[in-house]
């Protein structure tokens, strides 16, 4: 028999019981939704877990939390790096970038024409260069190339206001204007003078928005260079920090050799994490909880599956004359076996296409309403941003190659049976 001959057969025989058709397939659509569903539960948790972690920095950075060395009968970490540690970490292999920082406590205010800001930080100070191969990246212009230039964050613009009318922010380019930094000591009874400096510094670039809509980047970045201008209004102890670094960032050139460059720096002393590792953590996690998720959406399949036999089962009985003259006038037992096959991968097709569909579209109200609902209820009862219900592509073939591989299943008992019909009680009517 052709294919032809075969799908024919199987459409004319299915259409003479159109509702025991449809509340299978109903039945194995309905398993395969709540497969999919459930499963994407499990995604969409990870998911969001997985960019809240990235959000915090680069999947190939390793952030170092100062060195543990020994003071006598006690440790104590040492949290400044000399140039010699910048070398070392920058020596180990797979190494693309070590980015060196310092954060100094000083009031800071910038100026530029008649708008000014009082922020809560100074300027960061970092080595330009290794930056450029670092986490920050520019919306427009270039990295300073000397320390009269500077970068300032996406929404820098928005903390310069008119004195006289501090609601009204500076609504025009920063790309190339100059600014007049001022930073002054910290009040403090020990200093009977409080001493400032003050710089001027052209805006080369302008820092890109943050990834989190919610997040605000006020910051300015100068280079390392620029700190030679102020050390004199730091205190003795933070006079080392112009030939030493208080945050360093290792970047590797490939994420799978993060792990190994954070293990080589921790073996030396250092105190390391990456978000790599965590990465590793939340993966294993959630592996055993999606296998949880995918056992139990399959059990609802699994029920779908003993519908099926039912149907196919039904069909053998009521076609046993068809086979019978099937049989009768030369039809091989494989041709008869894969008329009944067809016919309940039909099924399991039919319901998995169904199935999906609605699959999505109850992930995606879930991922509308829910957060409605909760924050009707509590304002703090979920981040910004949390995904509840994510479906990537591996579900939808996972759960199709369960739901028709059952559905195949189902079907194969019941087709075994219709190639061992005797063509005599067949054509008797004697079953």
């Amino acid at each position: 028999m052709k294919w032809k001959d075969k799908y024919d057969f199987m459409r004319q025989n299915m259409k003479k019981n159109k509702s025991r058709l449809f509340m299978t397939v109903l039945a194995t659509a309905m398993g395969c939704c709540f497969l999919v569903v459930l499963s994407s539960i499990g995604f969409g948790f990870q998911k969001s877990i997985t960019e809240q972690i990235t959000s915090n920095g680069k999947v190939t950075e390793v952030s170092i939390y100062g060195k543990t060395v020994a003071s006598g009968d006690e440790n104590s970490v040492d949290s400044l790096y000399s140039q010699d540690e910048i070398d070392y970490f920058q020596s180990i292999p797979h190494v693309e970038a070590v980015v060196r920082q310092n954060m100094v406590n000083l009031n800071t205010q910038y100026a530029l024409d008649d708008y000014a800001a009082d922020v809560e930080h100074s300027p960061v100070f970092t080595v330009m260069e290794a930056e450029q191969h670092g986490k920050l990246e520019l919306a427009e212009g270039r990295f300073p190339t000397n320390e009269h230039e500077i970068l300032v964050g996406y929404h820098f613009a928005e903390s310069l206001r008119l004195p006289s009318n501090p609601a009204q922010p500076y609504s025009g380019r920063l790309l190339n204007k100059t600014i007049k930094i001022t930073l002054k000591q910290p009040a403090d009874a020990a200093i009977k003078e409080t001493q400032s400096i003050a710089l001027d510094a052209e805006v080369v670039g302008i820092l890109k928005q943050p990834a989190k809509e919610w997040l605000q980047d006020y910051s300015v970045v100068m280079d390392q260079s620029a700190i030679a201008s102020v050390i004199t209004l730091l205190p003795a102890e933070e006079q080392r920090l112009l030939d030493h670094y208080q945050n360093v960032l290792v970047y590797a050139d490939d994420m799978q050799h993060v792990t190994r460059i954070a293990k080589t720096i921790k073996d030396n002393g250092y105190n390391a994490y990456s978000v790599a590792s965590e990465l590793k953590k939340v993966d294993s996690i959630f592996l055993f909880v999606k296998l949880g998720l995918l056992f139990v959406g399959a059990i609802a399949v699994l029920i779908a599956a003993i519908g099926i036999y039912n149907t196919m089962t039904m069909a053998v009985t009521e076609r046993t004359q068809d086979i019978g003259i099937m049989k009768a006038i030369g039809a091989s037992p494989s041709s008869i076996r894969s008329i009944f096959l067809l016919e309940s991968s039909f099924i399991g097709v039919s319901g998995t296409l169904i199935g999906t569909a609605v699959a999505f579209l109850v992930s995606f109200a879930a991922n509308q309403l829910i957060p409605i609902i909760l924050s009707s209820q509590n304002e703090d009862s979920e981040p910004a941003g949390f995904i509840f219900s994510y479906i990537p592509m591996t579900l939808i073939w996972v759960s199709a190659a369960i739901s028709i591989g059952i559905a195949i299943l189902s079907g194969m008992q019941p087709a075994r049976r219709a190639t061992e019909i005797d063509v005599l009680k067949a054509l008797r009517r004697d079953i």
